[in-house]
């Protein structure tokens, strides 16, 4: 639904055609650069929320605070604990929320603000440990985004999806 939703929300079949409002998200058709560049980051990223992680879930057994429930997450995403489950959440979450966040909201909120949404759209099955790696991720993609177009952005956000279920850290 957040597919069609973006089109309908930057004025398609309004004030724009299909291509003006494709354009208008950011959907390009990404180099042979770009597409490699997104693939590798990642790969990185999910190196850097696996660190990152163990940091904070230290930090956060230190002080004692609550952190997000993994059996009940993992429980959720049962479904997509597959090859294919994890290639169909990639490609959904990826396109979907980069579409939304990044396509509609952030050329015109900034990456700052849309992020801070982008996070709060999965506040329902995190909590704050985990929020605060959404954050960063988020910030990664609002940077591609700006620096090179949705499609790529959506390609990293997608892989990471992908990386995250196949390989469950």
């Amino acid at each position: 639904w957040m597919i069609p939703a973006s089109f309908l929300a930057v004025g398609c079949g309004v004030d724009r055609n299909f291509k003006e409002a494709a354009e208008r998200l950011g959907l390009r058709l990404p180099t042979w650069r770009q597409a490699v560049v997104s693939m590798g980051l990642a790969v990185v990223l999910l190196l850097i929320v696996v660190i990152l992680s163990q940091c904070i879930e230290w930090l956060w057994d230190s002080m004692d605070w609550p952190q997000t429930d993994m059996e009940a997450f993992e429980a959720f995403m049962a479904p997509y604990l597959s090859p294919l489950g994890a290639i169909i959440l990639g490609v959904a979450a990826g396109l979907g929320e980069e579409l939304v966040v990044r396509g509609v909201l952030q050329p015109r909120l900034g990456i700052w603000l849309s992020n801070a949404l982008f996070t709060s759209l999965h506040a329902l099955q995190y909590n704050w440990d985990a929020l605060l790696v959404v954050f960063g991720l988020g910030m990664v993609c609002g940077v591609v985004r700006k620096k090179a177009n949705t499609t790529t952005n959506a390609i990293v956000h997608g892989m990471h999806n992908v990386l995250v279920l196949v390989f469950d850290y």
